[in-house]
């Protein structure tokens, strides 16, 4: 099935009636979220919030930036079309083995949420950005697309796969580290290497309580003051999202903003507290009813 994503972008995909229906919901409510986002940005928000929070109710994006969302869905399409199976990084799994379309369309950030992403990576200017689950890559092409990206580090467990992302984000970017290794080990490489601190991590891959929090802590002395720290699928599970209201309780966070799949947070610093933000009933991403 071919449709048009709301990017402009031709995509071949099942839409599930939960994504068309979100997708409705979304539309309708643009008008309330954006008020929202304005009394949030009124209320001390940062305005380099503004355009990636933005885009997820308006969906406007310039010239440069549509072309930098193509250059890596035509990747993600080349992904799609291989016939080789991968090997993903998780024992518990009993398949290990995914089909390059189901990397590219159901493990890889969707167009929406990678879009989302450069634009936090640009608005921001983040130089250095850590990336902890890379899969195909479609993430790291997305963050490394910034202008502003000096240095991309990506971890993947997976050789095939770390294989398959370093493949695509040279298409990008020659300022980018594929590490194929598990995040601990990999951290424990990488850290020492970072002199100016981290401006933009993103955690993903390992979508368990203790892990995010782990892993969180792990960075958090490399963090800079006024970078994003960015929590993948925060509603994925009842680990995740006990996680994830640890997190907004974390002294050093200026800012957190629920924006659904994703958990954003601003670092502060110091015994900053947060304040806490919420915009999943303008987004339409319910949480997941969990036992």
């Amino acid at each position: 099935m071919t449709f048009i994503s709301p990017l402009g972008c031709k995509m071949t995909a099942s839409i599930s009636p939960l994504s068309l229906a979100r997708t409705v919901y979304r539309r309708a409510m643009a008008p309330l979220g954006m008020y929202k986002l304005r009394r949030m940005l009124e209320d001390g928000l940062p305005h380099l919030f503004q355009t990636p929070l933005e885009f997820l109710f308006a969906r406007g994006l310039g010239h440069e930036e549509q072309r930098a969302v193509d250059r890596v869905e035509l990747i993600r399409s080349a992904v799609a079309q291989q016939t080789c199976l991968f090997e993903i990084a998780n024992p518990d799994s009993e398949n290990p083995k995914r089909t390059a379309a189901h990397i590219a369309r159901r493990s890889s950030v969707t167009p929406e949420w990678g879009t989302f992403l450069y634009l936090c990576a640009e608005t921001f200017r983040s130089r250095t950005i850590l990336e902890l689950g890379s899969c195909a890559g479609i993430s790291g092409c997305y963050l490394a697309s910034s202008r502003y990206c000096t240095r991309l580090i990506t971890v993947e467990g997976s050789t095939s796969l770390a294989l398959l992302a370093e493949s695509n984000i040279r298409q990008i970017s020659d300022k980018a580290e594929v590490v194929n290794a598990l995040f601990d080990e990999a951290l424990d490489m990488i850290l020492p290497t970072i002199k100016d601190g981290v401006d933009l991590a993103y955690i993903d891959g390992h979508h368990e309580y203790e892990a995010t929090l782990h892993y969180f802590h792990r960075l958090e002395s490399h963090i800079n003051k006024g970078a994003l720290v960015v929590f993948d699928d925060v509603h994925w599970s009842n680990g995740m999202w006990q996680a994830w209201q640890v997190l907004k309780g974390q002294e050093g966070f200026a800012y957190t903003i629920d924006v659904g799949r994703l958990g954003i947070c601003l670092w502060g610093g110091c015994s900053t507290i947060p304040i806490n933000y919420d915009l999943c009933p303008y987004i339409g991403w319910l949480r997941k009813a969990l036992s």
